[in-house]
């Protein structure tokens, strides 16, 4: 299994994203942005050839996207609403994503058999290890990588009724308005 470093900063920063290995040799490039539907994310290897691309396909509180893969599409993933860790499915690979956004640690799995690990350096760090276990699914993970950290940034929003209503749950189980302080 290879160790791919890549820095969460430039994901945000919109700027073209170089992922390292271990050695701090240069191996793929990610260029691309996120926002309006149909925008991409593309993967180079370090020569300029395309090795793969994520495409977004909708917006809302569910996005979907596109995983391509050598200019042809390998799978698709969409946002689900998760309480503690996040499960995703792959359609197409049939890859199984575990994790939570909170701490960005996720596992992805085919079957039994893991193809890959995602995780901070630290929770300090800004850099995003990934631990790939063939040089086939690393571009993917790549892609994988930067719609879990763009998911992990953008604030969840809350589907609860009440809280909406400006109405929360009182300390002993009964409904209470939210209290405003004014300064």
């Amino acid at each position: 299994m290879r160790q791919l470093y890549l820095n969460q900063a430039a994901l945000s920063a919109r700027a073209t994203t170089v992922i390292r290995d271990a050695d701090n040799q240069s191996r793929y490039l990610l260029v691309g942005k996120w926002g309006l539907r149909a925008d991409v994310l593309t993967v180079y290897l370090i020569d300029g050839s395309l090795e793969a691309e994520v495409r977004q396909e909708s917006l809302g509180l569910l996005p979907r996207f596109r995983l391509i893969y050598h200019r042809q599409t390998v799978g698709r993933v969409n946002k689900t609403f998760g309480l503690i860790r996040e499960v995703l499915f792959i359609r197409g690979l049939n890859w199984v994503v575990m994790g939570t956004l909170t701490t960005g640690g996720f596992r992805i799995y085919h079957g039994r058999a893991l193809i890959a690990t995602i995780q901070r350096v630290d929770q300090r760090d800004q850099t995003l290890v990934l631990t790939v276990d063939q040089p086939d699914h690393e571009a993917l993970v790549v892609c994988l990588a930067a719609i879990l950290d763009r998911w992990a940034k953008r604030p969840q929003h809350s589907l609860s009724p009440l809280k909406h209503r400006g109405w929360t749950p009182g300390l002993s189980g009964e409904v209470a308005p939210f209290q405003t302080h004014h300064d």
